[in-house]
């Protein structure tokens, strides 16, 4: 018996190391398998990317973070599992890309793609903006990073693109705090109406359709009473929007507060 198990073992011993060698040497006439290049990793990554397939895109990144002989490829390939995340767009992802943009620009803000991450922070930011009735959280974000890349990177390529965007962001915010301006405007605060559209004024003046605001501050104030100071702004609209509809209707409200001011002198 003990010598059955004892030849049932060297038959397992021997099945073993039979196997074993023929994994570690190639059938007759095939090469060897070679490790594939950071170089051939990361053009495989990014033809990942191109179609579309972050997860994919991510493991031939994830390999080159680990070698040893990565070089300056482990950057390049850190940056584009960021945007891995970002191609997803869902907020989760915006989030996972943001962070590591952040990140690469905390340890690199010299680097030579370090305006590139800047940008897409705020690309990032950007996508997530909604309508002007909802959370401007993001905008400010997106206000905030773009306004950083002007600031540190002047002679990027990407400044031209992140200023448009910045233009964009800042319109949305002074529509917000308009929407504001007329729910309370509809709901008979006016002051606190006239409140918004002052600071839409001061804090976005080149928002686009500036007419409208003065228009709607015009009308605030009218309602509260204020004649004098809404003529001013009524009639600013007349000459900034003029032969447009709301330029007309101006200039019937000023007619409108004059008449009212004449009929009030005569009853005098």
């Amino acid at each position: 018996m003990k010598a059955s198990r004892v030849f049932a073992a060297a038959l397992i011993l021997a099945a073993l190391a039979s196997a074993g060698c023929s994994k570690k040497k190639p059938k007759a006439g095939e090469a060897p398998k070679q490790v594939m290049s950071v170089e051939a990793l990361y053009a495989k990554g990014q033809e990942a990317l191109a179609k579309k397939k972050p997860t994919t895109a991510r493991r031939y990144f994830d390999q080159i973070a680990l070698r040893e002989d990565a070089g300056d490829y482990k950057d390049k390939a850190t940056i584009a599992i960021a945007d891995s995340y970002f191609i997803e767009h869902t907020l989760e992802t915006y989030a996972e890309a943001i962070s590591r943009y952040q990140s690469f620009l905390a340890f690199h803000p010299t680097h030579y793609a370090a305006a590139y991450c800047q940008y897409r922070i705020g690309l990032a930011y950007y996508e997530e903006m909604e309508s002007p009735d909802r959370d401007m959280t993001p905008a400010a974000y997106a206000r905030d990073a773009f306004q950083a890349l002007v600031e540190n990177y002047p002679n990027s390529e990407y400044v031209k693109d992140a200023k448009e965007k910045m233009a964009e962001v800042l319109d949305l915010m002074a529509a917000h705090e308009i929407t504001i301006g007329d729910w309370y405007l509809k709901h008979g605060h006016n002051p606190s109406a006239a409140g918004r559209y002052r600071y839409v004024m001061e804090k976005y003046p080149k928002y686009w359709n500036m007419p409208v605001v003065y228009y709607r501050l015009a009308d605030a104030l009218a309602r509260d009473g204020q004649t004098q100071e809404a003529v001013l702004y009524f009639t600013r609209v007349t000459q900034e929007a003029q032969g447009t509809s709301l330029g007309k209707n101006a200039q019937k409200e000023i007619d409108r507060i004059e008449r009212r001011g004449d009929k009030a002198k005569a009853g005098d």
